[in-house]
């Protein structure tokens, strides 16, 4: 899986990237030794990716009455239930931790400085909310349904083309091909959008994934994919949240749930949305600072400038002998024949 063949990274890419003397495919092969190879890793994320969404979808059957319209449950019910959706995250957050523990990249004496290492803490507060922001969103349609509110089916068409096409076919898709093989290779597991473990992988690259050997850009690079990956996610925010907004305005009674969600997905989508624009203001300063502008790497070089003798003082009051002024015309690479059509072009 995500190792396959043939495409943009054939040829003299296909080995050692820019400044490295090892292959992208050869690197991930080697780290995930210990995980049994990166087949093994890759299935291991996939299942974690599908568990979650089961799990998202089969709590709220379960606890159904928590989410009827306008439900009234004692305050012990409550936290009984913010108990097992506390503990559906931890369990989430600490078996992706153990995917990153077999790579070798975290020590299992290390696990605790994951929640007061700053590094560390950012991946992980955005991998609780956008969790929690999944499952309040899928919590909302239940709602919905049973407050006879035809909301309930917008909620779930933006699940559907949103979740089920955009993230679990569409990008798990791309990821066992490697974006159709335009990633380096077995490089495709950053679609599924792993943040701490993305984050661990990131931060032992001994080259960088995206270099060329062109001296023009990737057309699709971890970057931009990334990019696209939070793009779907905040159209998903903006259309829930907007959703959930119109349904608490057309409430007879308060839902401190729904109240909740659209908290989840207002700071989550906020959040994805400052860190793209944040990478992408980023991205164009490197550019600038490097002075390239991508598609004119190729272009051919201007031709040399003659001396502009005909226009000079010398020629105006013919100190300069004809000769001269066509041994000066010869020696920068030109006859003095040719000088004007040269100039002409």
């Amino acid at each position: 899986m995500g190792g396959g063949g043939g495409g943009a990274w054939e040829g003299p890419d296909r080995g050692a990237v820019p400044g490295s003397d090892i292959s992208p495919e050869a690197f991930m092969e080697e780290l995930c030794t210990n995980a049994g190879g990166y087949g093994r890793f890759f299935r291991a994320l996939v299942l974690h990716y599908i568990g979650w969404w089961a799990g998202v979808i089969a709590v709220p059957a379960l606890f159904f009455d928590h989410h009827r319209c306008e439900s009234k449950q004692p305050w012990f019910a409550w936290l009984l239930y913010a108990a097992v959706v506390l503990a559906m995250l931890a369990l989430a957050v600490l078996l992706e931790l153990s995917v990153v523990q077999r790579l070798g990249l975290l020590k299992s004496s290390e696990i605790g400085s994951v929640w007061t290492d700053v590094r560390w803490q950012v991946p992980l507060v955005r991998t609780v909310l956008w969790k929690l922001d999944s499952y309040t969103d899928v919590v909302f349609i239940f709602i919905a349904k049973d407050c006879d509110s035809s909301l309930w089916w917008a909620s779930l068409a933006t699940f559907v083309f949103g979740v089920v096409f955009g993230q679990i076919v569409f990008n798990m898709c791309f990821a066992c091909s490697d974006c159709d093989h335009e990633l380096p290779t077995s490089f495709g597991f950053m679609l599924l959008d792993f943040k701490l473990v993305n984050f661990a992988v990131h931060g032992v690259l001994p080259f960088d994934p995206d270099a060329s050997h062109l001296p023009v850009a990737r057309p699709v690079t971890l970057r931009t994919t990334e990019h696209l990956v939070g793009m779907e996610k905040i159209v998903g925010d903006i259309a829930q949240v907007c959703i959930q907004a119109l349904f608490l305005s057309t409430a007879k009674a308060a839902h401190g749930f729904v109240m909740f969600s659209v908290l989840c997905g207002t700071l989550h989508g906020g959040w994805s949305l400052a860190t793209l624009l944040r990478e992408c203001w980023q991205d164009e300063v490197a550019v600038q600072a490097h002075g390239l502008v991508q598609g004119t790497a190729l272009q051919p070089l201007a031709p040399p400038q003659l001396p502009a003798l005909r226009n000079s003082a010398a020629w105006s009051s013919g100190a300069l002998p004809r000769g001269a002024a066509g041994a000066g015309a010869s020696a920068s690479g030109y006859s003095s024949v040719a000088a004007p059509t040269v100039l002409g072009r």
